[in-house]
């Protein structure tokens, strides 16, 4: 019986070993991308996991924390989009950055997909091994790992499922935060309230977009406006002029008028229209005072007493001509944005509830495992 046991340790030992060395290339590979910084915070979680859990356990959970966000990596380099390194937080997990944003829903789909595939096959190995030896180990890592990328899974923004179904539908992600109360509900978690904070603020201001694209049409347009009044005004006879410029001082000071006894707080969606009234208010005094701003530098460009005036019109200009730009520019984003076809959506939705689905059954075998060896666990 003690030879018995005996083997199976030794067994155990080495398909450990084994198994690192057989990733050894793998995890060096992966190893390139990261940095000091980034490795200081790996060893730091290392180390605060390990004091209160134990060396076996800090080693599993870093582990798949790093290979999970090495997907992450390797996803954003495949896309040719730069991002921070992984900085890990103990008892958070870790971040990583994006240095620019994604082009679209799809491949921010593809960003977050990136994480929960590589961490799933990094605890599949765990599996056979597992039935190999019965070491708890493994099924710790295997349980970890399913528990890990099911968490992710959940379609709450910035989380990777909500990243994922935002190119299906962003009505799932009020699924996704219903779920997470009800578990918030039944187990407390600050990280978890700052999670579900997070993905109802993306949620709102999705829910807000049309209203949002609204407005940005009026300001495009008031820009616009502001380009042909300085065409009408460069066009005009010196008494045409005066009178334009005139008109711009009445407006300037009914706007101002207005704009003071417009309140200074709204309760969103009660007050919408008023508040889009007091923005509109505030771009219009702005494109009010920019014209007369370059009328007056216009008047006097060639005087030499208002040299410092020279190139100001021709500024406002640039400027009107760069808010209608960018403005245009923002709009058909968010209108395109989470455009996806049906075979994109269909293709995202059976990877999605794929391994949602093997993630689930895994955790739920593994859990039940648990309970078995629950006493030989590290």
């Amino acid at each position: 019986m003690k030879e018995s046991k005996s083997n199976k340790g030794w067994l155990s030992l080495g398909a450990i070993g084994l198994f690192f060395l057989g990733k050894m290339k793998w995890l060096f590979a992966l190893l390139k991308i990261a940095k000091v910084g980034s490795l200081i915070s790996i060893f730091v979680s290392l180390g605060a996991y390990a004091l209160v859990y134990g060396w076996k356990f800090a080693v599993a959970l870093v582990y798949l924390i790093y290979i999970h966000e090495m997907g992450h990596l390797l996803a954003a380099k495949r896309k040719g989009i730069k991002t921070s390194n992984a900085i890990f937080i103990p008892f958070v997990g870790a971040l990583i950055a994006l240095k620019e944003e994604p082009k679209n829903a799809n491949q921010e789909a593809y960003l977050a997909f990136g994480g929960p595939l590589l961490g799933t096959l990094a605890f599949l190995p765990a599996i056979p091994l597992f039935m190999m030896t019965e070491n708890p180990f493994w099924l710790l890592v295997i349980t970890l790992g399913a528990m890990i990328n099911l968490f992710n899974l959940m379609p709450v923004h910035p989380l990777d499922g909500g990243r994922i179904v935002g190119v299906i539908s962003t009505k799932l992600w009020i699924l996704g935060i219903i779920g997470m109360v009800v578990y918030l509900f039944l187990h407390p978690n600050p990280f978890l309230i700052l999670f579900l904070l997070l993905g109802i603020s993306k949620w709102w201001k999705e829910f807000r977009s049309e209203t949002t694209r609204n407005q940005r049409d009026n300001i495009i347009e008031l820009n616009q406006f502001g380009l042909r009044q300085l065409e009408q005004y460069e066009g005009a006879t010196d008494e045409e002029k005066i009178r334009l410029v005139n008109i711009w001082n009445m407006e300037l000071s009914q706007l101002h008028e207005k704009f003071n006894n417009m309140k200074s707080w709204h309760i969103p969606l009660f007050d919408d229209n008023k508040l889009k009234e007091k923005q509109l208010t505030e771009v219009k005094l702005n494109i009010y005072r920019s014209l007369i701003d370059a009328a007056n530098s216009n008047e006097y460009q060639y005087g030499p007493t208002d040299f410092k005036n020279i190139g100001t019109y021709e500024r406002i200009v640039a400027t009107f001509f760069k808010e209608v730009q960018e403005q245009t520019e923002i709009r058909d984003k968010e209108k395109s944005y989470y455009s996806s076809s049906l075979k994109t959506k269909v293709i995202w939705f059976s990877l999605y509830i794929g391994l949602a689905i093997f993630l689930m059954i895994t955790s739920l075998y593994a859990g039940d495992l648990m309970e078995h060896y629950k006493t030989l666990l590290p």
